[in-house]
């Protein structure tokens, strides 16, 4: 009983759908928490598939890459993954662009 009052208590991560809404949304504190809620903001983008959402992951993205880019990088790596047809790179993609060479994502 102990564990899952523990769990409920740090059950903190902020809705992917509340950030894509708000990028300026605050974000966790502890780096394993920001990459938890990227992965869950681009698996909500894959499951939505829409441009749009789309779109306002990669702002999101890019401000956490100026914070942590490291785990910057294998979001957009997944995210770059589930483009959807006929979608305009952001200019996210440009800012990231060293950081995605560096991790070996770019040629």
């Amino acid at each position: 009983g102990f564990e899952l009052l523990s769990w409920l208590r740090d059950l903190d991560l902020p809705d992917p759908e509340t950030l894509l809404a708000d990028p300026a949304a605050p974000l966790p504190d502890r780096v394993d928490r920001v990459h938890a809620v990227l992965g869950s903001v681009v698996a909500h983008v894959a499951a939505d598939g829409g441009e749009d959402s789309w779109q306002r992951a990669w702002a999101l993205i890019g401000r956490v890459a100026r914070r942590t880019p490291d785990v910057a990088a294998g979001a957009a790596r997944a995210l770059a993954g589930r483009r959807p047809e006929g979608a305009v790179l952001p200019a996210t993609v440009l800012e990231l662009a060293p950081i995605l060479r560096s991790a070996g994502l770019l040629p």
